[in-house]
Parts: structure tokens; C-alpha cells; sequence
């Protein structure tokens, strides 16, 4: 039987994509930074819940299954909490990709020596149920086992 280990992760969920070319004052050098603020705490968040959950070291190639909620805007609501037909199906926030960027890149060494050892990827995007916070479930398979 294949090993599965899912934590939650309680925060906004940020994407990891665009850096930008950032000059070092009275250096010639040059580095690069995140284009979003937000990615560099949210990837030490991730980071941190993998291993307050004891998240084990996988050697060989992973499935993760990612699912990334967001809590409604109340505008979404009618006065009796349903959503008005006006309302999107799903967040529009993040494109998936770079969701689950953000997240490889966080577990990498802790999860798995190499996000390229992710042979299998899933990412949905949804909004929070009434009651649930916003974060991001993680959940990685061993292919291997």
C-alpha cells in the first residue's frame, strides 16, 4: 500500500511566478525577487506546518494533490448565506500552476530532496464552505511504496 501523508496549511494561499531584476546599490551585481511579496512568507508557512506534521523525507517520485480555498466575499451572498447565481464557481485567484509552484519549491528538502521527483500533480482552487478557513491541503502519495 502506497504511503499518503495531508496537512492543512491556514492562510491565503500565494503563487509563486514573475521575479524581477533588482540592482544592488554601488555593486555591479544584480539579484532576483519575488514579484509578489506574499510568496516568500507563505512558502516559510508551508514549510513550517510539513514539519510541525512530521512530514516524511520521500526518496522517489510523489503525486501531491493540492486544493487551495479562499473564503467567499460576502457580495457573493444573498441575505440567507447561499450564493447569488451572479456569483463565480471558483476563486479566480492564483493560476494553478503557480499555486502549486509556490508549494514544490516550499517542501522541497523537506518532503522530497527535489521538486522534481513531483510525478504527479493536481491543483484545484475553491471557495472556503461556510465556517472553513482559507489555506491550502496538501496531500503527498510515495509512488515508490
Amino acid at each position: 500500500m502506497r504511503s499518503r501523508t495531508a496537512f492543512f496549511v491556514a492562510g491565503v494561499p500565494a503563487t509563486q511566478g514573475s521575479k524581477r531584476l533588482v540592482r544592488v546599490r554601488n555593486s555591479n551585481r544584480s539579484i532576483m525577487l519575488e514579484a509578489s511579496e506574499r510568496t516568500k512568507p507563505w512558502r516559510e508557512l508551508v514549510g513550517m506546518v510539513a514539519r510541525m506534521n512530521a512530514v516524511p523525507m520521500l526518496a522517489g517520485d510523489v503525486e501531491m494533490h493540492i486544493v487551495c480555498r479562499w473564503p467567499r466575499p460576502p457580495s457573493h451572498l444573498r441575505a440567507d448565506g447561499t450564493p447569488r447565481p451572479s456569483a463565480p464557481a471558483r476563486p479566480s485567484y492564483g493560476d494553478a500552476d503557480k499555486l502549486a509552484r509556490a508549494i514544490c519549491d516550499a517542501l522541497t528538502g523537506i518532503a522530497y530532496r527535489d521538486d522534481r521527483q513531483v510525478a504527479k500533480l493536481s491543483v484545484e482552487r475553491v471557495w472556503a464552505r461556510s465556517g472553513d478557513c482559507a489555506g491550502a491541503h496538501i496531500e503527498l502519495i510515495d509512488l515508490t511504496a
